[in-house]
C-alpha cells in the first residue's frame, strides 16, 4: 500500500489477502477508530470510530492527523450492513455507543471469531 492508495483500493487488497473475493469490496468499509491502552486484560480500547470514505486516502490522514498524546489510531474493516445498523442505534441513545459497537463486535477476517 502506498500513500496514493484509497480506502476502497486497500478493502480490495485485504480482503484477496484473507482469501475472501475482492470483488465484493463494496460490502465493506474501512474505518478510522481511535482509541488508548486499557481495555479489558489491557488491550486496546478503541472509542471512536469513523467510516473512511471509498476515495479517501487512509495512509494520508494516518500522517496528517495524528492523535492526542495517550491515544492511537487503527483502521479496521467491517461490513457495512454492520455500520448502517450501528447508525440506526446511534440516534436513539446518543452517546456514540451505537458507533463503538460496531468495532467491538466484528472481528476480522470475518468468521474467524
Amino acid at each position: 500500500a502506498t500513500p496514493r492508495c484509497s480506502a476502497r483500493q486497500l478493502v480490495r487488497e485485504a480482503l484477496e489477502r484473507y482469501g475472501l473475493n475482492p470483488e465484493d469490496f463494496g460490502q465493506f468499509a474501512l474505518c478510522d477508530v481511535v482509541g488508548r491502552p486499557g481495555g479489558a486484560g489491557g488491550g486496546w480500547q478503541g472509542e471512536h470510530l469513523r467510516e473512511v470514505g471509498d476515495w479517501e486516502r487512509p495512509l494520508v490522514l494516518q500522517e496528517l492527523w495524528k492523535p492526542k498524546a495517550g491515544w492511537s489510531r487503527r483502521f479496521e474493516i467491517r461490513r457495512r450492513q454492520d455500520l448502517d445498523r450501528a447508525g440506526d442505534n446511534n440516534g436513539d441513545e446518543g452517546d456514540g455507543t451505537g458507533e463503538w459497537r460496531v468495532a467491538t463486535e466484528g472481528r476480522w477476517p470475518p468468521g474467524s471469531g
